[in-house]
C-alpha cells in the first residue's frame, strides 16, 4: 500500500462540513417550528452567567417553567453575548416550548438572533463545504494519478565543471 492511498482520508473534511450544514439547518428550522407551533410559557431565570475570556464572550442561562400536564422543566441553555444582553436583569423570560422538536425550547427575546445566527453558520459551513469538496476532489485526482502511473523516478546527475 502506497502513501497516496492515505490521501483519500481528505474526504473526511467535506463530510464534516456537510454534517455542519445539516446540523445548523436543523437548529434553524427546529427553532422556527418551535416558535411557530409551540406553546408560550413564562420561564423563571434560575441562573445566568457570562464568561469573558480574551476575545471570546459567551454565557448560559438556566430556565425553569411548568408546561401544562407535565413535570416542571429546568434547562441550561448556552448563549452568545448578543443573546445574553437581551436577558440581563430579567427575572422571567417568555419561552416557546414544543415537546419532541429538534429545538424544544426557544427564548422569545433571542429568537431572531438565534434564527439568523444559525442561518449564517450554515451559509459559512456551505462555503466551507464547497471549498473542502474542491480540495478533496483535486487531491483524490492527484492520488489516483500517482497510483496508476507510479512514483516519479528522480535521477540525480552530478555535473562537474
Amino acid at each position: 500500500m502506497t502513501k497516496y492511498r492515505f490521501l483519500s482520508l481528505v474526504w473526511i473534511l467535506p463530510s464534516y462540513m456537510l454534517f455542519l450544514v445539516f446540523q445548523q439547518l436543523t437548529v434553524h428550522f427546529g427553532a422556527q417550528r418551535t416558535f411557530n407551533d409551540g406553546k408560550s410559557y413564562l420561564g423563571e431565570v434560575i441562573d445566568f452567567d457570562i464568561k469573558q475570556i480574551a476575545a471570546q464572550s459567551n454565557g448560559y442561562v438556566v430556565i425553569r417553567f411548568k408546561p401544562d400536564n407535565e413535570p416542571e422543566i429546568e434547562r441550561k441553555l448556552s448563549l452568545s453575548i448578543q443573546m445574553a444582553q437581551y436577558l440581563l436583569d430579567s427575572p422571567n423570560v417568555p419561552v416557546r416550548y414544543l415537546k419532541g422538536a429538534p429545538q424544544e425550547i426557544v427564548l422569545v427575546p433571542t429568537y431572531q438572533i438565534q434564527k439568523s445566527t444559525s442561518l449564517f453558520n450554515s451559509s459559512v459551513a456551505g462555503i466551507g463545504l464547497i471549498a473542502t469538496f474542491l480540495f478533496a476532489f483535486f487531491t483524490q485526482r492527484f492520488a489516483n494519478k500517482r497510483l496508476t502511473l507510479g512514483e516519479e523516478k528522480l535521477v540525480i546527475e552530478r555535473v562537474d565543471v
